[in-house]
């Protein structure tokens, strides 16, 4: 079994003992293996550090001879969300999102009920003074990108 499938083994393992924490993608580049983890609520340092400790752990006893690197990270805040498992503990922030069709908005996301996204966003960018938004329910599938705008209010 090659160091790639031990590793992706190792981190599904440790990730059984911290329920509400899921993997949302690996990358590995020849000796590099990255995996970036996120969780039903926030993730703090101490959460990471620990997920990595334990990962180290097991790769450490179970692969001593190999050579590599690991990376075990949670998404950066304006890294584009690749689940649906990450939408719901975003409800009420504002997001930048890029359907499949190419038409793009920024809105708030209200509410995420099954595979349904619930956005609030303005026609105009600048909505005049009576302007009612307008509210739309994404199916999850028909989104091609989507990140969280930081506001620094």
């Amino acid at each position: 079994m090659n160091v790639d499938r031990q590793l992706e083994e190792i981190v599904a393992k440790v990730l059984e003992n911290h329920p509400g924490v899921f993997l949302v993608e690996s990358r590995h580049i020849k000796t590099k293996h990255e995996f970036v983890i996120d969780g039903d609520q926030a993730l703090g340092i101490y959460d990471i550090s620990e997920i990595g400790r334990s990962v180290n752990h097991i790769a450490d006893e179970t692969m001593p001879d190999e050579n590599y690197t690991l990376d075990i990270c949670s998404p950066g805040a304006d890294s584009d969300l690749k689940m649906l498992r990450q939408y719901p503990k975003h409800i009420g922030r504002e997001f930048t999102v890029l359907l499949k069709d190419e038409s793009t908005f920024n809105g708030h996301l209200k509410a995420v009920d099954g595979q349904i996204l619930r956005f609030e966003y303005f026609q105009n960018a600048k909505p005049k003074k009576n302007e009612t938004p307008v509210v739309s329910d994404i199916e999850f599938e028909n989104i091609k990108k989507a990140h969280i705008i930081l506001s620094f209010k």
